[in-house]
């Protein structure tokens, strides 16, 4: 979606040394563009609200958050989608966050529907107990409901996934990415994770569930002995700034192996980042 006459959130941030845009004066004008950008958004569309799927993360902590700010609490509808007795905690750090914006929000529990789907799946010889093909419909089962409440209330659905997840493809296609707008999906891990300090979303958010078991999308990053931050280093100055593997590897500490291995994930995934081919469509 565009958003008509309008900059980019992220347009000339003063980024830190080491690329990402974690600086105090940094986090001070996402705070004041982000709501913007939303407010923005549902005007262009003449939305009614929005809705935010909620998962106990800090994503969509902060998605909830500038929502609110940006069309106020009675426009802002949140759903915690769980599916399995795992997702409890989550759920009630979800709900915490609902709670505390005053926010209308439901549990919808996804499990008798994720139980009927594989059903029917299994009895057309369908992969009903592939643990891959489960996860990603799991994500598209919240997706599908988030917006068909979105299409009963004229409202839009917005996405909470970040730049790491983006870029590394840990998300179902047209799961977490089937949304109206995307307002995280330039910004790394860490850059909400100081923005959510910021402001003021609880330390239990921002470092223990940040990454929410409700979405377990794979991803590379979980198995290298690298700090997520680092990671998002890697990212910003190999893939955003296009520098050489063996320079980003010294300026971050890591094995230029590492470097190497991220960009080739980058890549590897790139297919969940583009629209559907089309025949005039350069592959």
């Amino acid at each position: 979606m565009t958003v008509s006459g309008f900059e980019s959130p992220i347009a000339d941030l003063p980024r830190g040394s080491d690329g990402l845009a974690t600086t105090d004066d940094a986090l001070s004008r996402l705070r004041e563009r982000l709501p913007t950008f939303l407010e923005r958004v549902v005007a262009d569309a003449g939305a009614e609200g929005v809705v935010v799927p909620l998962d106990g993360g800090v994503e969509t902590a902060l998605a909830a958050t500038f929502a609110v700010d940006a069309v106020g609490q009675d426009r802002v509808t949140g759903f915690v989608m769980p599916a399995f007795l795992s997702h409890e905690a989550v759920s009630r750090n979800a709900e915490a966050v609902a709670t505390s914006l005053g926010i209308d929000h439901s549990r919808l529990q996804l499990q008798p529907v994720l139980a009927a789907f594989q059903e029917t799946i299994g009895g057309s010889s369908g992969p009903a107990d592939d643990l891959v093909a489960t996860t990603n419909a799991l994500s598209r089962l919240r997706m599908t409901c988030a917006y068909y409440v979105a299409n009963a209330t004229d409202a839009l659905v917005v996405g909470p996934i970040n730049r790491t997840q983006y870029l590394l493809g840990s998300v179902a296609k047209h799961g977490e990415t089937g949304a109206d707008c995307l307002p995280f999906a330039d910004l790394y891990r860490a850059e909400l994770e100081a923005l959510a300090r910021a402001v003021g979303i609880p330390q239990d958010l921002t470092v223990e569930a940040s990454g929410s078991p409700l979405h377990p999308g794979g991803s590379p990053a979980t198995g290298l002995d690298t700090d997520p931050e680092t990671v998002d280093r890697i990212l910003r100055r190999r893939i955003d700034e296009g520098v050489d593997a063996g320079t980003v590897a010294d300026r971050t500490g890591v094995e230029t192996e590492t470097v190497e291995r991220l960009a080739a994930w980058v890549e590897r995934t790139r297919h969940k980042r583009r629209r559907p081919v089309r025949p005039s469509t350069r592959i």
